[in-house]
C-alpha cells in the first residue's frame, strides 16, 4: 500500500514538472514572438480605435487611428481633419495596445505613398517640423523618393498661382506631422 502512495507522488511530480517545462518554453516562444513585433505592427491592431500619439517635442494628438503603413500612422484627428505622422517622431503611444496585433496584409505602403496620395487630392497641409514648429502651410505639389515639394500659400486659400509665394522642399527626416483640414479617405 505504501508504495501506491510513492507511485502516486512521484507520478504527481513528474506532471508537475512537465508542466511547468511547457510554461516555461511557452513563455519563452511568447517573447521571442513579441520580439519581432514592430510599432506599425501593433498599432495595426488598433486600427478604429481612439489614440493619443506623444510625439518626440511634447505635443500630444488625439483621433481615431485610420490607417497604418511602414512608417507612419494616419489619424482622424478629434478636433477635426486628418494627420499622418512619421513613427520616427513618436515618443509614446496611449492606447489598448494589448489587445490585438496585426500583420500587414499585404505590401506595407510607404510616407512617400501616403503623400503621394495627399498630393493628388490637393487639400490644403500644414506641416510640421521634427520639433514641433511649423515648417510651411499651403499644397503638396510633388513627392521625391526622400521628400515632398510644398506650395506654400494660406491654408484658407486655393492653390492659386497667384496666392503661391514660393516652393519650399522638405526632407522626409525632417517631416514631424502633416495636417490637412479635411479627413483623408
Amino acid at each position: 500500500m505504501r508504495w501506491d502512495g510513492l507511485f502516486d507522488d512521484l507520478e504527481a511530480r513528474w506532471a508537475d514538472l512537465g508542466w511547468r517545462q511547457s510554461e516555461a518554453e511557452a513563455a519563452e516562444l511568447t517573447r521571442a514572438e513579441w520580439m519581432a513585433l514592430t510599432l506599425a505592427d501593433r498599432l495595426r491592431g488598433e486600427r478604429g480605435r481612439p489614440v493619443r500619439l506623444h510625439l518626440a517635442w511634447g505635443e500630444a494628438l488625439d483621433g481615431v487611428l485610420h490607417a497604418v503603413g511602414e512608417d507612419w500612422a494616419g489619424l482622424h484627428l478629434s478636433g477635426g481633419g486628418s494627420a499622418v505622422v512619421p513613427l520616427p517622431g513618436v515618443a509614446a503611444v496611449e492606447a489598448g495596445l494589448h489587445r490585438a496585433v496585426t500583420a500587414p496584409t499585404g505590401p506595407a505602403t510607404g510616407l512617400g505613398a501616403v503623400l503621394r496620395g495627399i498630393a493628388r487630392e490637393r487639400v490644403p497641409v500644414v506641416v510640421t517640423g521634427t520639433r514641433g514648429a511649423t515648417l510651411v502651410e499651403g499644397t503638396v505639389d510633388r513627392v521625391g523618393r526622400d521628400h515632398l515639394d510644398v506650395s506654400r500659400h494660406p491654408r484658407d486659400e486655393a492653390r492659386r498661382a497667384a496666392a503661391v509665394r514660393g516652393r519650399l522642399v522638405v526632407p522626409f527626416t525632417a517631416l514631424g506631422v502633416v495636417r490637412t483640414a479635411s479627413r483623408l479617405a
